[in-house]
């Protein structure tokens, strides 16, 4: 490793932890800065070591990036991203549940006062929006008020950080923490959706005859829950150690794998159902959704064995341009 990349690493390793919209702007400011201050106390062929001993001096990546972030005044820069993250899943999904939610009403009361149930479902979905987001925004503020100062890197242990240490700049065992909170998040709330309101698979339905729950899914989805269960937790159980590991290494990688398979046979199990749905439709369009997630599963998971086996990355864009070529 020569001077250049021990600063590509460092600029690099700063940016990770700033808002993507600034990132390249505070990225090209920063590497500029310690350019200039390293010609000027080593000349113009530095070494490693000097470039180390000025790095160090300037202060680990966290902290430049604490510098850079705006501080947030209910939640801090530390929980600012994966908060934004969170809420920004939350929101998508309640969404994708009212446009669902829509069309089976709408499918259901044949066209008949669409306008009037249309913005029925506009503004349900904008109390359950801001309900949920208020309730995220809670759970972030009482870990900020609770817990905010463990997450902030101490000093000593900034003082102390190794720039022979910083991670490649292109490096696949880099953990993102952001979507490993927000996977083990809402994974462990699918559980408890699944295992505990069941009934929640389902929508009201209100007619002549009474209302109810009408169930949109079969006594045969329903008896799979328990393996949904076991694939759910072993994620989360994954997402947890590696979150605490701190980064991904070759067990971890081949313990994804297998979690990765056991997902896919899960997701070929519901497949294999002759009817998911209560409504046809949504068991066509279920299996058309189920077919093109394993196919892309599989790929994936033949690009990790390669990766694991032969040392070497492998992605589906790559796979598909080689064979093209």
């Amino acid at each position: 490793m020569n001077a250049n990349e021990m600063i590509d690493r460092y600029v690099n390793e700063v940016g990770e932890h700033l808002p993507r919209k600034v990132r390249a702007d505070i990225e090209m400011e920063l590497r500029s800065l310690l350019l200039d201050a390293l010609e000027e106390r080593a000349g113009a062929e530095p070494s490693v070591k000097e470039t180390a001993v000025l790095l160090q001096e300037f202060g680990s990546p966290e902290a430049i990036a604490a510098q850079y972030r705006p501080a947030e005044s209910l939640i801090g820069p530390e929980l600012f991203p994966t908060y934004k993250l969170v809420v920004t899943i939350t929101v998508s999904i309640i969404g994708g549940l009212h446009l669902l939610l829509l069309g089976l009403t709408l499918w259901q009361a044949n066209g008949v006062d669409w306008l009037d149930t249309a913005l029925n479902m506009v503004f349900s979905f904008g109390r359950s929006a801001i309900l949920n987001a208020g309730i995220v925004t809670l759970i972030f503020a009482i870990i900020e008020r609770t817990a905010g100062d463990s997450l902030t890197l101490p000093e000593k242990k900034a003082k102390e950080w190794d720039p022979f240490a910083l991670p490649p700049v292109k490096d696949p065992d880099r953990i993102k923490r952001g979507e490993l909170i927000a996977g083990i998040f809402f994974g462990l709330l699918f559980l408890v959706w699944l295992n505990f309101f069941p009934d929640w698979l389902g929508v009201i339905n209100i007619g002549d005859e009474g209302s109810g729950i009408w169930m949109l899914v079969t006594a045969e989805f329903l008896a799979l829950i328990p393996w949904f269960s076991a694939s759910l937790l072993l994620d989360v159980l994954l997402k947890t150690a590696v979150l605490l590991q701190g980064r991904w290494n070759r067990v971890t990688r081949w313990i994804e794998v297998g979690t990765s398979l056991f997902g896919l046979y899960v997701g070929n199990l519901v497949f294999s159902l002759e009817e998911i749905s209560t409504v046809p439709f949504l068991t066509t369009m279920a299996k058309v959704g189920l077919a093109i997630g394993l196919f892309i599963g599989t790929i994936e998971l033949v690009g990790k064995l390669i990766r694991l086996l032969l040392g070497r990355p492998f992605t589906p864009r790559a796979f598909i341009k080689s064979k093209l070529a």
